[in-house]
């Protein structure tokens, strides 16, 4: 009789065992699905491409020698221009004074993040943009809304600008 009971007692273990393996391999891959889905866009709804807004805002400062002259205006050569030097008065702008003003629609996932700071020329590769905000843990912040930032800003600033974690 008291072989019957341990053979039960076991099989139980065993089988309890076995199934809290099942359990966290379970939730391990829908950990690895639910973050995947976020980063690849496998399951993106048609809706929410309809509202990204198609057009990107870049303001740009103009100085004292830029006007808006039409026709007329001929196109200096490069050999005039590298004969004048450049007046200390009328700096040419650089690219921090240049401010882009990106606009993030509401549900926008961090790939669709990347791609309107690729046309806003703030960052140049996408997949630095996602492995970077992956790193600093500020994938799943990155917030919706208006957000002016300069041009030439670097990587890690820009994502916490989006996030908001200054």
């Amino acid at each position: 009789m008291k072989k019957i009971i341990n053979a039960i007692r076991d099989f139980l273990y065993i089988l309890t065992d076995y199934g809290l393996i099942i359990t966290v391999a379970v939730i391990m891959i829908a950990v690895l699905g639910w973050r995947f889905n976020i980063l690849f866009n496998r399951d993106i709804e048609k809706e929410t491409l309809a509202v990204v807004p198609n057009d990107i805002q870049v303001e740009v400062p103009v100085t004292n020698d830029q006007t808006n002259n039409d026709k007329d205006e001929e196109i200096p050569n490069k050999e005039e221009d590298e004969e004048e030097p450049t007046e200390p008065n009328n700096p040419t702008p650089t690219e921090s004074d240049v401010v882009a003003t990106v606009e993030i629609p509401a549900g926008s996932f961090p790939s669709k993040i990347g791609d309107i700071l690729i046309n806003s020329n703030l960052i140049v590769d996408k997949n630095e943009f996602l492995n970077r905000s992956v790193e600093m843990g500020l994938d799943t912040k990155l917030q919706s809304g208006s957000f002016e930032i300069s041009i030439g800003t670097n990587l890690d600033d820009i994502i916490k600008i989006i996030a908001k974690a200054n």
